[in-house]
């Protein structure tokens, strides 16, 4: 929601405010000795003295608002992504940015800039789930089967200035992502984290339930579990194509249909996840 208002001065709704208050420690699972876990208002001048050698600054995700906070609390400029690496952060991070990827896996979906757009891909489709380009946890969808569907879009619009529209998958069976890691060595995959989300499409959990090595357990839902490896081959050389700047973690959310075939990419999400969290906290990361 930060990269969506895109300036230094966002101020998250309440309820934002109130979660991050209460779980800003949510690192600590998976901190290292010796690492600090910022509360979000304590100064970090102290880390960053003269003759020091400052920290490496690791968020859940970089954007003009946190860059601000940062520097209040005492963290010079320079050891932050500066104005232009931002803006290229918040592209990449918009689901505009994953729409070329899609249509090149065959999936129906589409960049609309105006109401009229959007109806044309309701009379192409059918049904449809509509996207605001920047949201959080599976939020910031709607679906054409809510009376208040052209408000919505038109108020995205007039906020973000488009609106991604997909045909809407009505035999959904099981979400997935997988997990990759991009350095200066290149893209590395981390494996598969299952999870829950709602009736609506919003992340509900990480699944703990799985009575498989994740990657069996969803191998064994698809009728051809070669797509499987097929599509991890292709995000392997298509991430880094994509974004050669780029470090840090990448999840490609994905489902199992019904029919049971692999819907190849939902979203891309540039930033840490919870399936990253995942395996972070049962030391599997490879990097």
């Amino acid at each position: 929601m930060a990269l969506a208002n895109g300036t230094p001065g966002y101020t998250p709704p309440t309820n934002i405010r109130i979660y991050r208050k209460q779980h800003w420690n949510f690192p600590k699972i998976w901190a290292e000795e010796g690492d600090v876990v910022w509360d979000g208002e304590s100064s970090l001048a102290t880390y960053f003295s003269e003759g020091i050698e400052a920290p490496e600054i690791v968020p859940w995700g970089w954007s003009p608002a946190l860059v601000h906070e940062l520097e209040l609390a005492g963290v010079p400029r320079r050891y932050m992504p500066d104005n232009e690496m931002l803006a290229k952060l918040r592209l990449l991070s918009s689901r505009v940015s994953t729409v070329p990827v899609q249509q090149s896996l065959g999936i129906d979906v589409r960049v609309c800039y105006n109401i009229k757009e959007v109806e044309q891909c309701l009379d192409l489709w059918h049904q449809v789930m509509m996207k605001s380009p920047w949201s959080s946890s599976g939020k910031g969808l709607m679906q054409t089967d809510n009376a208040n569907w052209r408000g919505w879009v038109q108020r995205i619009l007039r906020l973000q200035g488009a609106v991604v529209v997909e045909r809407l998958i009505m035999d959904k069976k099981q979400d997935f992502a997988m997990e990759f890691w991009i350095d200066e060595e290149g893209v590395r995959y981390q494996g598969i984290n299952v999870f829950h989300t709602d009736a609506h499409g919003h992340f509900v959990s990480n699944a703990n339930d799985v009575p498989l090595d994740a990657e069996e357990y969803i191998s064994s839902m698809l009728h051809s579990p070669r797509v499987l490896t097929e599509t991890r081959d292709f995000f392997l050389q298509h991430l880094k194509r994509m974004a050669p700047w780029y470090r840090g973690s990448v999840g490609v959310d994905m489902l199992v249909t019904a029919p049971s075939e692999l819907h190849p990419c939902i979203e891309i999400n540039w930033r840490m996840t919870m399936g990253m969290v995942s395996f972070l906290t049962s030391a599997n990361l490879d990097r």
